[in-house]
């Protein structure tokens, strides 16, 4: 069984499918990777090179994986940057042939549309982002992108458990919010929560005070990895805020994250972070 991922793609970096296939690989995962965009390199670093992959090359490479037999044999499609709007018609495709091919077929939309408070896409991608919620099983987003989808800010913890709830409403039954700091959130320490049905969890970690390219990227594909065996949230929760704390936590100040360096952090992390059920 296998795992479609379609988005971006960088040369230099661990980004997207930079990040997002290597980490699955190494927990010996089949991903079939579909880059949206391809870089020379993360743009926040300046200077990056590159642009979108033409609609109809995306296309022809949907084509060539059902040829192939692959959506009679994937088990999950994973979605990040698309890069232009058009893109989200090619997931959408992507998502209702795998759904059709291969039983309990399961999509997480990433939804990347900004952070820090800065939207970094234009407004058709955030409104095609907006429409691929009603389809998505799971969703990822982080504070600004929860913000943005579920129309209102975040102050506290309370309004972060309301937004997840207004964006499960749309259509997804799971919504993590990989990264959240609000008024009541302990000093030195950042929320991860998520919602599944009618429950929710809140697990507290040790903030790493820099920034991070990436990190939301393989947060999304760790928990895809952990969730998928036994369709556990809290489980799945735990063990991916664990492996990529271990892999943050030997990523060193303005660098590109420890990916290949810290690799033995996504099967055996060096902490354990374990969720409390709060819903």
């Amino acid at each position: 069984m296998g795992i479609i991922s379609i988005q971006s793609q960088l040369v230099s970096g661990h980004v997207g499918n930079a990040a997002a296939v290597f980490a699955l690989q190494r927990l010996g995962r089949e991903i079939w990777p579909i880059p949206t965009i391809l870089l020379s390199h993360h743009p926040g670093h300046g200077g990056a090179q590159g642009g979108p992959i033409p609609l109809a090359l995306l296309d022809s490479l949907i084509a060539g994986l059902a040829a192939r037999g692959c959506f009679n044999d994937c088990e999950a499609v994973l979605s990040g940057y698309l890069g232009q709007a058009a893109t989200a018609q090619i997931v959408r495709h992507a998502v209702t042939r795998a759904k059709a091919g291969t039983k309990n077929c399961v999509y997480l939309c990433d939804p990347v549309l900004g952070d820090d408070g800065r939207t970094y896409v234009t407004a058709d991608v955030e409104t095609a982002v907006h429409n691929l919620a009603a389809i998505a099983d799971i969703m990822t987003p982080n504070a600004y992108e929860l913000s943005l989808l579920a129309g209102e800010t975040l102050q506290n913890r309370y309004d972060a458990l309301r937004a997840l709830r207004r964006v499960q409403a749309i259509g997804p039954r799971i919504v993590l919010l990989s990264s959240f700091s609000g008024a009541d959130t302990p000093a030195g320490t950042l929320d991860v929560m998520a919602v599944d049905g009618p429950a929710a969890w809140r697990l507290t970690l040790p903030l790493i005070a820099q920034k991070f390219f990436g990190a939301g990227d393989v947060f999304s594909a760790l928990f895809l990895h952990f969730w998928l065996p036994s369709q556990d949230t809290a489980a799945a929760l735990g063990k991916a805020c664990s492996a990529l704390f271990g892999v943050l936590a030997q990523t060193s100040p303005g660098g590109e994250l420890a990916l290949i360096q810290a690799q033995n952090a996504l099967s055996t992390p060096p902490r354990n972070f374990a969720p409390e059920r709060i819903a």
